[in-house]
């Protein structure tokens, strides 16, 4: 997560399974997010194939969250 500066975390933040998945099938993990601060942030996911070392990549994600004040 990007400004890692700002970043303070709680809990699993990586190998998070999502159940076996077939070929082209999808899966879908549900994760709670609290913005503590203003600004820009950037949020990317990877998913490795388990037990296939750090190089097989399955997919990436990405999501850009802009929070402001609404005051």
């Amino acid at each position: 997560m990007e400004p890692a500066e700002h970043i303070i975390s709680e809990g699993i933040l990586a190998d998070m399974p999502i159940g076996q998945l077939g070929s082209g099938e999808s899966g879908e993990v549900d994760i709670g997010l609290c913005f503590l601060s203003f600004g820009r942030f950037d949020i990317r996911v990877d998913v490795r194939i388990p037990g296939s070392g750090h190089g097989s990549k399955a997919g990436t994600g990405w999501l850009s969250a802009i929070v402001v004040d609404t005051d």
